[in-house]
């Protein structure tokens, strides 16, 4: 009974400095959230270089430089050009070329151009939007993934210490069973039965195999203690107390209310409105007809013999493309203007289109549909959070009573056992009532967080990221 005594006294025994696991180091251990903190750099790279590829950019070009080799020496041609262009403002582009030759040492120029051009009607512009929103949602789904992981690993600790909790709850009752078993046979005992009688044989084979069954969840919970350690970055040693190594306390955590949470930022509505939107973006910018036009100024015009104005137009529809453009000399003796006429057909093309329109409407309609899904989704998700918040309140009532009313019979059995009335085994009992339901309470406070974190988890919660 002194063993009994001893191991059980174990139980309540804290070591002064204590050797907790704690969640900060168990989240600074998750290799999970590294690789997605990288994630989010990486996005934020790629969303810079969409926006330069989508800005103001400026291209230098030698254009093709031709050497000729005679017995005069050397003579080069080459085509220089400049481009500087504007996706934000209707796709402007003003560009500036020349051809340059070198021949017997005299530089001639010819071909001198100033050219700007702009699209009149085309979904330029909306594709170039849709690129740089698809950028930025990129980095934001980044961010929330992070968020999201620190969330979950929070739930993966809590869960694994609930499940070191429920090993304890489970050591305490099969301790509890033997410490019954073992009043029942010191009453056998008492009674006088022999040794050899079924009945005491009976009762001490039920104590054995209590014992038995406390030392295999003993060894259970020394072991799983072991190896949460190492994820919270610390040490299990054999030997070592596990209810010392649990903590003693749980952080508090009042109950959220799904219904507190915009319905708009339930993450499945929120991702299903978010596609339709970018891709009904993306449809709308392929345009069956575009039109652009263009204007410029060349000097020494190859094709007027002079100095001309250039004015252009080309539009597309489907399959047809159709250019136009006219060079009209500055000077009064030039030569008649010089006109450009440009026709392609690609009959495939117009098939083409027709599925694509057709195929275009089928996938709104599906999108349209997974945001209906998303929501009778949304409604599921409140009814079953709703009745989970409801039975951990309801179990951590049960508890809090449960637990009031074994302190209070602990209490009264400790002034028993001290005044000889009940033996050890009846006190011991007592004490891993209260001992369990404690413990119970601080799984319920596991709960409060688990299902806290599995709330918050179905939501967008943008405001609580941190730049």
């Amino acid at each position: 009974m002194k063993r009994l005594l001893f191991a059980f006294c174990l139980i309540f025994f804290r070591h002064a400095l204590r050797c907790e696991p704690r969640l900060e180091a168990y989240l600074a251990n998750d290799l999970e959230l590294k690789r997605l903190a990288l994630e989010v750099q990486k996005a934020q790279l790629a969303s810079k270089k969409t926006s330069i590829n989508n800005g103001i950019n400026v291209r230098l070009s030698t254009g093709r430089t031709v050497f000729r080799f005679t017995d005069d020496g050397t003579d080069v041609s080459f085509e220089p050009s400049v481009t500087a262009s504007i996706p934000q403002a209707q796709n402007l582009s003003f560009t500036v070329s020349t051809e340059r030759e070198s021949e017997d040492g005299v530089i001639k120029t010819q071909n001198t151009s100033l050219s700007l051009s702009a699209d009149i009607i085309s979904g330029n512009a909306l594709k170039r939007k849709a690129e740089l929103l698809a950028a930025e949602r990129s980095v934001l789904e980044a961010k929330r993934a992070l968020q999201n992981r620190a969330v979950q690993a929070e739930t993966e600790f809590y869960s694994e210490l609930k499940a070191l909790f429920d090993t304890a709850s489970a050591l305490l009752s099969a301790r509890q069973d033997l410490y019954e078993d073992e009043i029942e046979f010191a009453e056998i005992k008492a009674k006088g039965y022999a040794a050899s009688s079924s009945k005491y044989r009976l009762a001490e084979m039920d104590v054995m195999q209590d014992a038995y069954t406390v030392d295999t969840n003993l060894r259970k919970l020394e072991h799983d203690c072991a190896v949460f350690a190492s994820k919270c970055g610390t040490s299990f040693e054999p030997g070592e107390d596990p209810f010392a190594f649990l903590p003693a306390e749980i952080p508090s955590a009042q109950l959220v209310d799904i219904a507190s949470f915009p319905a708009q930022l339930y993450a499945k509505i929120e991702q299903a409105e978010w596609t339709h939107t970018i891709n009904s973006l993306s449809r709308s910018a392929d345009k069956e007809f575009t039109l652009s036009a263009n204007g410029g100024y060349t000097f020494k015009n190859s094709y007027t013999g002079s100095d001309s104005a250039d004015i252009g137009l080309s539009s597309s529809w489907r399959g047809l493309s159709l250019g136009t453009g006219v060079s009209i000399p500055v000077n009064a003796d030039a030569a008649h203007p010089a006109y450009t006429v440009s026709a392609t057909v690609n009959p495939a093309e117009f098939r083409l289109a027709s599925i694509e329109k057709k195929t275009n409407s089928l996938t709104d309609g599906q999108e349209l549909i997974a945001i209906d899904s998303a929501w009778e989704d949304y409604s599921t998700a409140v009814v079953d959070q709703q009745t989970s918040k409801s039975d951990i309140a309801w179990d951590r009532e049960r508890n809090q009573s449960a637990y009031e009313l074994y302190s209070s019979l602990e209490s009264d059995m400790k002034q028993s056992f001290d005044a000889g009335i009940i033996t050890q085994a009846e006190y011991l009992s007592a004490q891993a009532n209260r001992e369990l339901y404690r413990i119970k309470l601080l799984m319920n406070g596991m709960d409060a967080i688990i299902y806290n974190n599995t709330t918050s988890l179905l939501f967008c919660r943008d405001e609580e990221m941190q730049e």
